[in-house]
């Protein structure tokens, strides 16, 4: 078995560029993420984070650099796009319902449903 360490990342961002007008949000950025991991973006107000977590679901377009998905390079054009390749973003925490679990809340508007029940289990293990 592939430990994450050593495994071929599942998402790279290479180059992220983004600027709004008189302002460069993103400056070159490279992301890995390995199968399994856990990643936090820490930094003050303004420092992009958001910017770049936008890119990656398709709410913004980068001005350069690439995203790769398993390996292979995606242009997303929507967040559905990102979406459809199993990226989703839970904007802070006012989105989150506080009653349904880590999983429901990930699939929060995209349940998976089998003949009209809910699928628990797989919606777990996807999460």
């Amino acid at each position: 078995m592939t430990s994450p360490t050593t495994a071929p990342p599942l998402l790279e961002m290479r180059g992220i560029v983004k600027r709004f007008p008189g302002v460069l949000a993103l400056g070159g950025v490279d992301l890995d993420v390995r199968p399994g991991e856990v990643h936090c973006l820490l930094g003050q107000n303004g420092a992009g984070k958001s910017t770049l977590i936008k890119v990656l679901s398709a709410s913004y377009q980068p001005d350069e650099g690439e995203i790769l998905w398993q390996g292979e390079p995606v242009a997303l054009a929507t967040p559905q796009a990102a979406m459809d390749l199993g990226i989703s973003t839970i904007y802070q925490e006012l989105d989150l319902v506080p009653d349904l679990s880590v999983a429901e809340n990930v699939f929060l508007g995209h349940e998976l449903s089998s003949a009209g029940m809910s699928q628990r289990g797989q919606t777990n293990r996807a999460t």
